[in-house]
């Protein structure tokens, strides 16, 4: 049987491994920060609340009932929501944004896609009591046509669901009259099918808000919005260790 002396040079080893690997997860990322940061010295302050949602690997948007977006989005989103107390709000995807919105909204309608998804979700609703959200499901179906190309917004595509058709999940915001919500959230699948069905769902003065809006195939979908005031917050943000984009459209007041 070894000794336990002969195995101190192993545990040392295995520790300074683990403490290194932890220091370079934890350093390049500040570097790659910091980086972005010389661009734009407002993400300095925003350091502290990254590090900290990274950190820890119990933080989550669900957990954490909040929008999985950019940090500086989030501010514009909470400042927004804070002078308007009595608006209705209807999302694309759900989690923490749900959580979020029931809190500060009069009505809140959101739609899912992915069912077992939808349980979790719809179980913490209940347990919360909360009353104020319609939450729907509508999952995807199989493309008539095989594959779609997803950054067409008549295809009701998504990227991550090759073949397979968002039509009735798009959709569901049509059964709603137009201009009745105030703020419309994208941030599930198809993208520039949920924008070009939500355009006439937005009242006069209100926004659409897109999250991962740097993507690319996302850009006939971002067309359809260029008579709209734009407002683009690239940088960091909770639960991940790269910068992407949130943007916010306010869509124009109708001329007399």
């Amino acid at each position: 049987m070894r000794h336990e002396r002969d195995m101190l040079p192993e545990l040392r080893d295995f520790f300074i491994v683990h403490i290194a690997y932890g220091v370079a997860r934890l350093i390049i990322p500040i570097c790659i920060y910091l980086k972005h940061s010389l661009r734009n010295l407002n993400l300095v302050r925003f350091i502290i609340p990254w590090i900290a949602s990274n950190i820890n690997p119990n933080r989550s948007s669900i957990k954490d009932e909040a929008p999985w977006i950019t940090f500086q989005a989030r501010q514009w989103l909470e400042g927004f929501l804070s002078k308007n107390k009595n608006i209705e709000v209807f999302e694309y995807g759900s989690g923490g944004s749900t959580l979020f919105f029931s809190k500060k909204v009069r009505r809140l309608v959101s739609v899912e896609h992915d069912p077992a998804w939808f349980e979790v979700v719809d179980r913490i609703l209940k347990e919360k009591k909360i009353l104020n959200c319609e939450y729907l499901l509508f999952e995807s179906q199989l493309a008539p046509d095989g594959s779609l190309d997803f950054s067409d917004p008549e295809s009701f595509a998504s990227k991550e669901y090759p073949g397979g058709s968002f039509e009735a999940y798009v959709k569901s915001i049509d059964a709603f009259p137009d201009q009745g919500f105030d703020l419309i959230f994208i941030d599930g699948r198809a993208r520039p099918s949920c924008i070009l069905h939500a355009r006439n769902k937005v009242k006069p003065g209100g926004f659409i808000i897109l999250d991962n809006s740097e993507r690319d195939y996302y850009s006939l979908g971002k067309e359809l919005l260029s008579d709209w005031e734009r407002m683009d917050f690239f940088g960091p943000g909770p639960y991940g260790r790269y910068f992407w984009q949130t943007s916010i459209w306010k869509r124009p007041q109708l001329s007399t």
